[in-house]
């Protein structure tokens, strides 16, 4: 079997489990398995399959088939400019973190020595992306699950700057007073669970996959927004900023659960035209 017939047989088995895009998977499970990257595919791609590594990556495929995540059978995603680990118990990064990364990074720019807390950190992709881009940041990490945390510190290794970069082990619910030694952020990012619990029985099945923890937003979706009004607010700076995602039509609702407190509010869309971004600043709106 030539790697070509190996990749029109991975392709199908996909297609018939339901894969979207079963052409693209396939090629990622093979590039994986035979260390290849798009040219040497295509340079050897009519050559005979070592049989041990052909078995290995049809055993991927039934497994993507049965409803793994892509990115848990190769152990690894890219974001942005970086490829981090991932697997079970943590969250995968997504296309929209990388807009809000990046919306955060144009931000820091402006501040000298940024102060950056990334909180429900995952797998750091948000604040470790942040402190290698803004290289005088300095940005705390704080995640509550060991799993996750496993892949945030392997993460950290490869990516940060040890002496600007921290990890805490802690849950964000408790407030900022749970981390008292902390200086005040010139930026606290999120991307917290945010489904409303009633919804997590109808994701999709790759979704299932992942950590409830790092979805379930509570009853109404809101329970960690409401927590970081309620608790965190006094962690920032004057002139510092929140900066969160949220999910379809939450934008307005986390807006004024900030407002009672004064603070305003700035609610972006995604490329669907979807709640996807909020901004929340003490004071001048465009802060944010």
């Amino acid at each position: 079997m030539t790697l070509h017939d190996l990749q029109a047989k991975l392709t199908a088995d996909l297609q018939a489990a339901g894969v979207t895009d079963a052409a693209f998977e396939a090629k990622q499970l093979l590039y994986a398995v035979f260390d290849l990257d798009a040219t040497s595919f295509l340079l050897s791609r009519f050559c005979d399959a070592d049989e041990t590594k052909a078995a290995q990556a049809l055993s991927l495929a039934k497994r993507r088939a049965a409803g793994e995540p892509l990115q848990y059978l190769l152990g690894c995603w890219s974001f942005l400019d970086e490829v981090f680990s991932v697997g079970p118990g943590v969250l995968i990064p997504r296309p929209e973190t990388e807009a809000l990364t990046l919306q955060c990074e144009a931000f820091l720019k402006e501040i000298k020595a940024p102060v950056v807390y990334d909180l429900c950190a995952g797998s750091g992709c948000i604040g470790l992306t942040l402190q290698k881009h803004c290289p005088d940041a300095r940005v705390w990490l704080i995640e509550q699950s060991d799993d996750a945390l496993r892949y945030l510190r392997e993460n950290a290794a490869k990516l940060a700057d040890p002496a600007r970069t921290a990890i805490i082990q802690g849950d964000v619910l408790h407030g900022a007073e749970a981390f008292a030694s902390l200086p005040k952020a010139d930026l606290i990012v999120s991307n917290p669970p945010y489904i409303p619990t009633e919804e997590l029985p109808g994701l999709q099945r790759e979704v299932q996959r992942e950590p409830h923890m790092a979805l379930d937003g509570g009853a109404d979706g809101l329970l960690f927004y409401r927590c970081f009004a309620d608790l965190w607010r006094s962690a920032l700076k004057e002139d510092g900023v929140f900066a969160f995602e949220c999910g379809e039509g939450q934008g307005e609702e986390i807006a004024s659960l900030f407002a009672a407190y004064g603070m305003k509010a700035e609610v972006q869309l995604d490329l669907q035209g979807l709640d996807r971004f909020v901004y929340v600043s003490q004071g001048r709106k465009e802060n944010a």
